[in-house]
């Protein structure tokens, strides 16, 4: 056995200077949501009282999907609220689903990706054993869980929180996150290819978050999640009622759990070939089609599998947004003012909520745009697109092609989720022209995702590994759009985002100057991109 892990130390630690960056940012960012989240309860929600609107509305069924079972929040008097319970009731899901991806990225990009690309071949051909690149990967991911939960943990004590509580809730962070690490162990060993081994460890996550969702909203009045809820790992760190009544042993569970992924992935990685999968790749045609002719067709036979699944989760998304529609415009009126402003101020609740659904899809359309142009990206640093520049086919020609089909998937997104919006908002009062707002709410947010995706075409046009940089404005711009009245964010930092001056329709009327000056800087980022890519070499450096 020891032989088989020969070479590990040193393996880790060059895991550990690759990742030194991207894995600093991940850790640091994800521990530093707890201040974050706390100093903004505090602008907020000042006294106990201010948090009982929030949270009766939290308390409500249709809700519990996008939070949880929400311990400590019904039945129990307002004076005892607390900042805590709110957060672990609440919002600590979604740190749980952040650090899940760290996880599954984290061990694909140092197990999968590492094969795939040839070099783990490399490695292994020295005096390394069988076991050592994998296990330097867990110790790398376990090493990356531990510092996150105790973040966490020191996080909430910094702020006067219970230290046995705090230790639960960092543990449960650091839990979920190894059953991740487990769950992308496996699926690694299934395909010879990361992007489907991460693909089915986001469909572990993403099914995990169904479960728990349809199981917690089954629950009855005074009940905290169904047998259903139990399915899912993410149920189980919300299982530990970390600041309500402590409960040590669903830790253990994450734990048990997480070593048994990992003892399966340890017997796949053991009884296979290396760069082999499970499941042989499949052969494709001799040939390519027939209209596989140009350079807009190959885009779209590249992104059409991704923008499919985004399609998919974003009608989701849209449509689960929708659902609790009647829910926030009933509890509209006890609202603290932040969130009205949010939602266009009083008086408007239901065209208020319409424009908060839209802007939150049009982030999310943005980071689709990102995710599919680093995969533009990918394919210039990969060498595929040099054989295809080998023809007829001109670099700006290239870049065309896959910027139309970007381009036009983002704005099918965005109007599809609009309809969606406009259509649950609707179903409140019958006012079927919610639809037509809900659509122009989201066609005047195509600017600003076209002029994201300009960024992003510039800056590939520069250098390929640039493009991570567009994740700047749009990282800025979502916290901007939804927290910055919060927290008071001056003028001049909220120019940052590309989402700032978009027009809040319908809650708002009508700017055309802004639009104008969005699109112009969008049609002036992507001529730079064409204008560059032709005058440098390729692949780009």
């Amino acid at each position: 056995m020891s032989q088989t892990l020969t070479a590990t130390g040193p393996l880790l630690r060059f895991a550990a200077r690759r990742d030194r960056v991207k894995l600093s940012i991940w850790v640091l960012g994800l521990g530093a949501f707890v201040p974050y989240m706390m100093t903004a309860y505090k602008a907020v929600f000042a006294t106990p009282e201010d948090l009982a609107p929030l949270a009766i509305l939290m308390a409500n069924p249709s809700l519990t999907l996008f939070t949880g079972p929400g311990f400590g929040l019904r039945n129990v008097d307002p004076t005892e609220l607390t900042h805590q319970i709110i957060f672990a009731s609440v919002y600590w899901l979604y740190l749980l689903i952040f650090v899940a991806l760290m996880n599954i990225l984290l061990v694909s990009r140092h197990t999968r990706l590492e094969e795939q690309t040839g070099r783990a071949e490399l490695v292994r051909a020295s005096v390394v054993g069988r076991l050592a690149p994998l296990t330097s990967a867990l110790l790398l991911a376990l090493g990356a869980n531990v510092a996150v939960g105790g973040l966490v943990a020191l996080g909430l004590i910094g702020f006067g929180s219970d230290a046995s509580s705090s230790l639960l809730l960092g543990a449960g962070t650091t839990g979920l996150g190894l059953v991740f690490a487990g769950v992308a162990m496996v699926t690694s060993q299934v395909s010879a290819f990361s992007a489907a081994g991460s693909g089915l460890a986001g469909g572990v996550l993403a099914a995990a978050w169904v479960v728990r969702g349809v199981g917690d909203m089954a629950a009855g009045p005074d009940e905290y999640g169904t047998w259903v809820s139990w399915l899912s790992p993410l149920a189980w760190a919300q299982q530990t009622r970390a600041f309500h009544d402590d409960r040590w042993w669903p830790v253990a569970l994450l734990l048990v759990t997480a070593a048994l992924l990992m003892a399966l992935g340890y017997a796949v990685a053991a009884r296979r070939d290396l760069g082999a999968g499970l499941v042989e790749p499949r052969r494709g045609r001799a040939t390519a089609a027939s209209w596989l002719r140009g350079p807009v067709t190959l885009a779209w036979r590249l992104q059409r599998t991704q923008t499919l699944w985004w399609a998919i989760a974003l009608t989701l998304a849209a449509a689960m947004y929708g659902s609790f529609t009647p829910a926030m415009v009933e509890a509209f009126e006890g609202l603290p003012d932040i969130f009205q402003q949010l939602m266009g101020g009083s008086g408007v609740a239901l065209e208020g909520y319409l424009t908060l659904t839209v802007t939150m899809m049009r982030i999310t359309v943005a980071i689709y745009a990102v995710v599919a142009w680093q995969r533009v990206a990918a394919e210039e640093v990969g060498g595929r697109a040099e054989p295809v520049l080998a023809t007829d086919v001109r670099p700006a020609s290239w870049l065309a092609g896959h910027l139309a089909v970007v381009a036009g998937a983002s704005v099918v997104l965005l109007l599809l989720t609009g309809a969606l919006a406009g259509y649950f908002a609707a179903g409140v009062d019958g006012d079927y022209s919610l639809v037509a707002d809900g659509v122009a709410a989201s066609a005047v947010g195509i600017p600003s995702v076209l002029m994201v995706l300009g960024l992003a075409v510039a800056l590939h046009a520069v250098a390929p590994r640039l493009v991570v940089f567009t994740w700047i404005p749009v990282v800025a711009g979502a916290l901007i759009e939804l927290f910055g009245d919060m927290l008071q964010f001056p003028d001049w930092l909220r120019q940052i985002s590309p989402f700032e001056h978009t027009p809040a329709l319908p809650a708002e009327e009508l700017t055309a100057a802004p639009l104008v000056v969005q699109v112009s800087v969008a049609v002036g980022l992507v001529a730079f991109g064409l204008w560059k890519i032709s005058h440098r070499d390729i692949p780009g450096h």
